[in-house]
């Protein structure tokens, strides 16, 4: 089993924007400069990175972020409905959220987030093949060490622990739902073309806290009522870039996030199965290794122009390029998709009241596991006989039985609520075998989604 080498960029990336943060704002404070304004006070009033409470946190596009804050004391509300697809296992996630902010002074923004409502989809996550964590691995020494090279996981980093019973599987897949994360934090703006400056830029920083129970490799019906995130905080933060020319307006993001490990991953006990009596059949003690989640380096562009002017309201085109890079030291998985999406939308006020604005937008998932392209699992011997997968969620209780039988009778035990997987050489257990070793196609299908989101000014008037 092998881990990548861990990376310090969380460390790097913070001092970064610490000294760069504090340069810049005592040059910002040493020259204050006079507000810009457009000829149009529509066009201020409804420019979308200024109205919009964006569902990352904070006054900005859909996702992308704007460096400029509030006013003082004013409040913007959202509500959105976003649609992403994740590889590997072709998962499809529907998180509907509120968001909001308010401004303090002229250069602080706080901002919320919450999620009370995640459903997840997934159809090809393959748990036989590649068993969800955790895992209790059991590994014969006898008649030759059958420690797989690996990756054993198939998983997307925001759902770890997503699992589903192959046999409740229906055509479109295995849905679950549960609650989201909810993020909290703060904005600080250091430059701003609406004080005179040439250019905007910025920085957040917030906390994002998971409200899902950890439960793990619940069978049917229970696993719809769970999702399968990390228990763990995470944590990051942004620097932000604007620049508006004549009335359009660009925006860039690039940030980092420090993803929290949960508790729960691998747990690894050597065997050897030519011995009966549980001091020589166990091969020292179990090892526990925890999920190491990839941290996130994150790159955000976008980008607003108003497209004509209908019924005394400015129809906004929104669009965005966000992509997501997965980094640092992480537990091997397989096909891991680095997502990179682009958004096309629109926006527009209500005529009547100027106060609420409603959009719409399309988006495109860019890349995949290699659909179409072949894999198999590790999980087999070097002359290709399947490994062993008993656990109970695969719904053959006759095996499962008989192999618990036989490992607890030599001594063996097993966490909670584990998937488990017998890895051995020896042809005693040709019969047990279940793992696949065929190649199978890589399944991954869609990427193609709408989101809707809805934003008030709270007391606006106009």
């Amino acid at each position: 089993m092998k881990f990548a080498c861990p990376l310090r960029l969380d460390i790097v990336a913070f001092v970064v924007i610490a000294i760069v943060a504090g340069a810049m704002s005592r040059s910002a404070e040493a020259s204050p400069a006079p507000v810009r304004q457009s000829h149009d006070p529509d066009l201020d009033i409804t420019r979308p990175t200024r109205f919009n409470a964006s569902v990352a946190g904070g006054s900005g596009l859909i996702q992308a972020i704007s460096p400029d804050t509030l006013p003082d004391g004013e409040i913007v509300a959202g509500a959105a409905v976003t649609n992403n697809d994740r590889d590997p296992g072709d998962i499809d996630i529907f998180a509907y959220s509120f968001q909001g902010a308010i401004g303090f002074g002229k250069r602080v923004e706080a901002f919320a987030k919450v999620m009370p409502w995640v459903r997840a989809n997934s159809a090809h996550l393959e748990p036989v093949r590649f068993p969800v964590p955790p895992l209790d691995l059991f590994v014969d020494t006898y008649p030759t060490s059958a420690l797989r090279s690996g990756p054993y996981f198939m998983f997307v980093p925001t759902l770890p622990y997503k699992t589903y019973n192959p046999s409740n599987l229906t055509e479109t897949g295995a849905f679950s739902s549960s609650g989201g994360e909810n993020v909290f934090g703060v904005k600080f703006n250091l430059r701003s073309e609406s004080r005179g400056n040439p250019f905007g830029i910025g920085f957040r920083g917030y906390l994002e806290v998971p409200t899902e129970a950890p439960r793990y490799n619940d069978p049917y019906p229970a696993f719809r009522r769970v999702n399968g995130a990390s228990p763990s905080l995470n944590f990051g933060g942004d620097f932000l870039f604007s620049r508006i020319w004549k009335s359009t307006e660009f925006l860039a993001n690039v940030g980092y996030k420090q993803t929290g490990n949960p508790e729960r991953g691998l747990r690894v006990q050597m065997v050897d199965s030519s011995q009966s009596d549980p001091a020589s059949f166990l091969v020292g003690d179990p090892v526990d290794m925890p999920l190491k989640l990839s941290n996130e380096l994150r790159i955000s562009t976008g980008w607003t122009v108003p497209l004509f002017h209908y019924y005394k309201a400015y129809w906004w085109l929104v669009a965005e390029f966000n992509h997501t890079r997965y980094v640092g030291s992480h537990t091997p998985t397989e096909r891991l998709v680095h997502p990179a999406e682009v958004t096309l939308g629109m926006q527009s006020n209500f005529p009547w009241y100027k106060s609420v604005s409603i959009g719409a937008a399309w988006q495109l998932l860019l890349n995949n596991a290699g659909k179409g392209q072949q894999r198999t699992t590790s999980l087999k011997t070097a002359d290709g006989r399947g490994d062993i997968n008993f656990s109970e969620i695969l719904n053959n209780p006759e095996l499962t039985a008989e192999v618990k039988d036989y490992l607890q009778s030599r001594g063996a035990t097993f966490s909670d609520a584990s998937n488990k997987v017998f890895s051995t050489n020896n042809p005693a257990f040709d019969g047990w075998r279940n793992i696949p070793v065929a190649p199978a196609l890589v399944q991954s299908e869609g990427h193609t989604n709408i989101l809707a989101f809805v934003t008030w000014h709270v007391g606006r008037r106009r």
